[in-house]
Parts: C-alpha cells; structure tokens; sequence
C-alpha cells in the first residue's frame, strides 16, 4: 500500500515540477522526504485522493485567508521557498511532522515527531495533561499571506476531557526568511481550571544532513557546550532559567554545513525549563513554562516572546549572533556600551581571591601578587566578616579588625577590592528571620519557607527580592561596604546562579508561581536602587553567568565554566558588553597543567584571568604562564571591552590535545581540549586581533591563511608561548 502510494504521489510530483516556476522545484526533496517517511500509524493512506490533494493545498498563495474544512484531513504543506512546515491533521488534534530546511534541502524534526506543546492543568485535585496530537474534538488551519510575512494558525477546542470545557489553545506560526516565529495561548475558564505548565515547543529532531556521526548539539550550560552526537550513548540536560546552568535561551542542532536553532526569544525572561536529550535515534528539545498563578483558576498563559524554530548556515557561532541579533533588538539586558558606564572592574586582567585571615598577612599577599603579575588586578576577599562564612547571614558587620584599614591600603595601591556578601540568604535560625525574614522568605505552595543547606548544617532561607525588605538589607549593605569601606567592587553572591523559586506567598503581590517577577519587580528594582546611589565608578558582581542580570551587573564569575566540550558561546554574546571573570583555579603541585589550560583557555575566551590563591607565586611555572596571559589581555583591553568575539580562526595542522583534571564538583572531572587554543576579538574601531596559545610543553606547526592575500602562514609556536596577529 505505502508503495502504491509512493508511485502514485511520484507522478503528481512530476506533474508539478512540469507546471511550475523554478522556485517550486526546490520542494521537490521536501515532498520525496514526506514520502520516505513512515506515516502509516498517524494518517489513513487508503483515501489516496485526500491524502495527495492536500500536498498543494497550501502552496496557492493566492487564496490569503483561508480556513480548511472541518473534515479536511491529511499532510499540509506551508512555506515560503525558504523555511517549510509539514502538518498532519486527523480527528483528535493537530501533528508537527516536518520542519524542512528548502535552501538546503534537508528535514531538521525527527522523523518520528508530532509533537507541538504538552499542557498540565488541575481541575480540583486531578492534574490533567492535554497535547496537540489526540485532545481534541475540534481543530482548525489558518493560513495567512496578506502580510510581510506569511502565518499560520492552529486552533485546538472542545478538549475530549469531560473536565476541560472552555479551554482551548491558539498557535500562531509566523515565516521569517530560513526562522519560523511561534507563539502559544491557552484560554482557561474563569471557574475550574487552572494552568499548572505549558510545555512548549516539544520537538524531536535530527540526525542533522546525511551523515549523523557529524552532528553536534549545544546548549546553554555555563559558557555554553556543543558537544558531539554519535548517536549511541545518551545525552541529557534539563536546567532552570535563569541560572548558572541556563545562562542563556538557546540550542541547536547542526552539522559541518549548518542545522537547527531553537530559541526562546523571551524578552521578559521569565522562570522556563530547558532541556535537551539524545538517544540513539533523535534528539528531543522542550522547554516547560510554569505559569503565572499557578494555582488560581482562569490563569490563562500567551507565553511571552516567540519560540523560534529554524535553519542556520553554520555552527554554534553563527546561533550565538542570530540570538544576539534578537538580544540587542528587544531585550532589556543588552548591555550598555561600557565607555558609558564606565567603573574600575574593566581594565582587571586577572584576579586573586583569598579567604581571610589577619587583615595585615592578607594585604601583603595581595601587594606581592599585584607585584608579580604587573598589571591591575582585582581582589575577591571572602570571610573578611567576623561570622562564619554560609552561617548568621545577613549580618555581615562587623568587619574584622583592620578591615577598612586594609582596603584603602589596597585600593591607594590599584588593587580593586571586591568583598563578599550573599545577595539570596538568610539564616532561618535567627531571631530577626523568624521575626523580620519570615515576611520575606520565598514559599512554597505549602506556605513553607525554601530552606537550603550547604552542608554545615545552617538552614539558609532564600529570599523573594520583590519584598521591601530585602530590597532594603542589600542595599544598606552594598552602600555602607562601597561608600563608608570604600571598596571598589561589591559580590553578592548567587544572584545570577541561582534560579527562581517558583514562591506562592500571596502577600508579596506578584504572580503566584511562573512569569518574569524574579526580575522585573524583584532584582532589577533591588540592583537599580542599589545603582542609583553607588559612588561613581563601582562596580557590583555575582556569580556564575546568566543573561537577564547583564544590565545590572558590572561582572560575572564564570568560576563554573568547567566542562568537556565547552565553547564561547555566551562570550561570543555578550563578551565584549561585560566583564566575564575567573575560574575554578585550586593551586598544588599537581595542578600546573589544567591551571594553564584553564589560563590560556580564559584568555581568547575574553575573560579576565585567575581568580586564583596568591599561593600560587609559589608554583613558577603556572605563575609564569598566569603573568603571560594576564599581560596579553591588558595590552589586548580594547578588543575585549566594547569589543565583539569574532568566530575562531581557520587553522590548518596536526594540532594535539591536552587532558587534565579540572577538579570541578560533577564526575568525572577529566577535560580535553586543543593544546593550541585560539580566539579572534574585533575593537570597536575595527581592528581585528588573532589570538593563538600553546598550553603544551611542546613546539606546535600549523598553518592559517593570510586575509589580505589568500596565501598560507606558517607558524611555529614554542610550548607555553603564545601569538598574536593584530589586522587594520
């Protein structure tokens, strides 16, 4: 039968290709892709008529408003000569069955996959859980080309569940050139039914092109990974954004030629999950929404932004620009151009970071780092506070004896001083917590403060920084360290690393639940007044990259950019608007070569080096290669502040690799990377720099080919050195 079928729909193909413009001829491997694929299970072949009829339907570009009968069933095709969909209607629902790149000529969804959006409601207290593919009594297809862009709509209601009257869901799909735009909104009933989470998109994809053993996947980990697909071992990521380990709102899916880019262009960036998972056969991409009020009923959700689905012609570099082309165009925490917002953390080449002691000791180690290293540096000074370090927050003061003495030491010397404060916890041990804090706390849906451990016992209650309470305690903090102990920089710590709390205290009058309050009426309001009146030129950090904190930052420590297969996507992004800083560095005899991978590594990531014990003047050779690298970035400061990553240079060459443990928390901890690490930064002016870094104890030949002239360059690099070719 299904050969029958082939044959038949082989002809019709002919036929169109006879009748038609050049342009419709580039469909022709999408509909021969169609018929390879194995739809016995979803579509009923033996109506032959209606089946192949349907393939031109909505290839008429003429008719622009045009509804699909109730009973019209079958495969339908809509494009616009550059991005395909292929949707499949039947009785109950609506499937996503192609997603086909025409320029090219390949399919980027799975072959498997029907998929759209899952959605969790509760009705009392059942959960209910609905898709596209088989909810629904009633669906409709919209298609639309009487504007710029060509859309389509998808219209699901009157659910089969006896529970769900009067919900409903509307899918808008807008063509951009190679991107489809989609938005999703469910419609809830005023009484009955809240919405618990919109799963949305929900895609199987790949193997990218014909050969699957070339496939990558990236994602938004740290600095963001891309690691390669082999298609027989499993690959699994699901992180909470915004966070550390969700820096950023994108994937993909490529080959050696280019593939797929998903993204949430999400300019409110609100609470999601991100995920991404690998078998042996496709790749699956989700992202889970909790929603607003969550537990209230007529919560219905338009999920803020566009889901964008599409093709790229390139490889995690080419995503990166495409998301930060989005980025600069509509979201709030595009940077400011740093001449603007000019503070003492943008010339740092490398920083030191110690964790107290006697005050005096201290600022002799830092002096004799600062010495050695001969450029500015900055200090990241934990536990210069009396209590313990993760117990008796927010009570920072008093300092140690000395304290502010040592800081104008330091800082009269050029040293940035950066202390430490935790912008997120309380201790729920205290009595101003259990009498103040407990306003504050963020809860559960039990009413239950969220309480965390970090393992010395202390139960530390996250704070909701949409309250007036704990706006006010940081800011009273941040102010009396910068304005009255004149420090340079002030930590808080955890705010970008940590992802919201999904709070349900309806006295502090935000969303119950999902949405953007974490940001918008919670930290940007408690940084923005914080900013309002710090002492000009200051400058406050957080740990760990994550976007939405960009605007409100000064920098971000990327202590955690520690794994296999790590690429610059997030620097490529955003690199030359922040200041990106420091690494997971423990020092020992041991050590040397992961601290000089990580260094060489830092450097043509654009990110300011160390982060690092002053012991490690005691270990020459790691020093050494330290002071190298911290030098090259001062004299390089241009490229990387008002900068912009470029992709990395073209290098020809039998090029070794390096392994050595990283020490970092998630097993096992072994990376491997080039021994020569590369990067390319373009300055403001123009000017384009190549950065090339032997962290090998070997001589390395390669070759890269000559811009100006197109001939090849050799260049032999000594172990441990480094070259740099500066381009007008």
């Amino acid at each position: 039968m299904k050969k029958s079928l082939f044959l038949f729909l082989s002809l019709f193909i002919f036929f169109c290709c006879k009748e038609s413009s050049s342009k419709r001829k580039d469909l022709n491997p999408w509909l021969i892709s169609i018929l390879e694929r194995d739809l016995e299970p979803n579509v009923d072949i033996r109506n032959q008529e209606i089946f192949s009829n349907t393939l031109p339907l909505k290839q008429r570009v003429d008719d622009t408003d045009a509804w699909l009968k109730p009973d019209d069933s079958g495969i339908q095709l809509f494009h616009n000569n550059k991005i395909g969909l292929g949707v499949l209607k039947n009785s109950k629902g609506i499937h996503l069955v192609s997603l086909f790149d025409i320029s090219r000529g390949i399919e980027l969804l799975n072959n498997t996959n029907t998929s759209i959006f899952r959605i969790h409601l509760s009705s009392g207290k059942d959960t209910i859980r609905i898709d596209n593919e088989s909810s629904w009594n009633s669906t409709k297809i919209q298609w639309n080309t009487d504007s710029k862009y060509p859309s389509l709509s998808l219209h699901f209601t009157n659910p089969l569940h006896h529970k769900l009257k009067g919900f409903s869901v509307v899918c808008q799909v807008e063509f951009h050139n190679n991107f489809t735009h989609w938005t999703l909104e469910t419609i809830v009933p005023e009484k009955g039914l809240s919405l618990l989470e919109s799963e949305f998109p929900s895609i199987y994809a790949g193997p990218i092109g014909k050969v699957a053993e070339e496939n990558v996947l990236h994602y938004p980990k740290a600095s963001g990974i891309a690691t390669p697909l082999s298609y027989t071992k499993s690959i699994n990521y699901s992180e909470v954004y915004p966070s550390w380990k969700a820096t950023y709102q994108m994937l993909g899916l490529y080959d050696q030629q280019g593939g797929l880019y998903i993204a949430s262009h999400d300019p409110t960036g609100s609470i999601k999950t991100i995920s991404t998972s690998a078998d042996a056969e496709k790749v699956n991409f989700r992202f889970n929404w909790p929603a607003p009020n969550m537990s209230l009923d007529g919560n219905g959700y338009k999920l803020p932004g566009k889901i964008v689905l599409g093709s790229i012609t390139g490889d995690w570099y080419e995503a990166a620009m495409t998301y930060q082309a989005w980025v600069k165009a509509q979201a709030p925490w595009w940077p400011p151009v740093p001449t603007e917002r000019p503070s003492r953390i943008q010339d740092i080449s490398v920083w030191v970071q110690h964790e107290g002691g006697d005050p005096a000791t201290l600022v002799q180690e830092v002096l004799k780092f600062a010495e050695y290293m001969g450029v500015p540096i900055g200090f990241h000074w934990y536990r210069w506070h009396q209590i313990p370090f993760d117990n008796d927050y927010p009570h920072y003061f008093p300092a140690k004896d000395g304290f502010v003495e040592a800081v104008r030491k330091l800082e009269d010397a050029g040293i940035r001083v950066m202390p430490y404060i935790n912008g997120r916890l309380w201790d729920a041990d205290l009595d101003d917590f259990k009498s103040e804090g407990i306003k504050a706390v963020t809860k559960n849906e039990k009413g239950e403060p969220y309480i965390e451990d970090y393992g010395n016992g202390v139960r530390n209650a996250v704070m909701n920084p949409t309250t007036q309470i704990w706006q006010h305690k940081m800011k009273e903090i941040v102010l009396r360290l910068q304005q009255d102990a004149g420090t340079s920089g002030v930590y808080l710590d955890q705010i970008s690393a940590a992802s919201p709390k999904l709070c349900m205290d309806i006295t502090h009058e935000h969303p119950l639940g999902g949405g953007s309050w974490w940001l918008d009426q919670g930290y940007y309001k408690l940084l923005s007044a914080i900013r309002n009146e710090m002492p000009k030129g200051t400058f406050l950090t957080s740990e760990s990259i994550a976007e939405p904190y960009n605007h409100l930052l000064d920098g971000l420590l990327s202590w955690n950019s520690q794994f296999q297969n790590q690429k610059p996507i997030y620097s490529a992004i955003y690199g030359g608007r922040i200041s990106i800083f420091g690494r997971y560095n423990p020092v020992g005899p041991e050590k040397h070569t992961a601290l000089i991978m990580r260094a060489g590594q830092q450097l043509v990531f654009g990110e300011q080096l160390g982060w690092i014990s002053p012991n490690i003047l005691k270990e020459k050779a790691p020093a050494d290669f330290l002071r190298k690298m911290a030098q090259t970035r001062y004299k390089l400061n241009d490229y990387f502040v008002g900068g912009q990553m470029l992709a990395p240079p073209i290098i020809h060459g039998d090029i070794p690799n390096i392994t050595a443990d990283w020490e970092w928390w998630e097993k096992p901890s072994d990376v491997t990377i080039s021994a020569l690490q590369r990067g390319t930064w373009q300055a403001n002016d123009g000017r384009v720099v190549k950065i090339f870094v032997n962290i090998s104890n070997q001589n390395i030949n390669f070759q890269i080919p000559d811009p100006m002239t197109s001939k090849i360059n050799k260049i032999s690099l000594d172990a441990y050195d480094l070259k740099i070719i500066e381009e007008p």
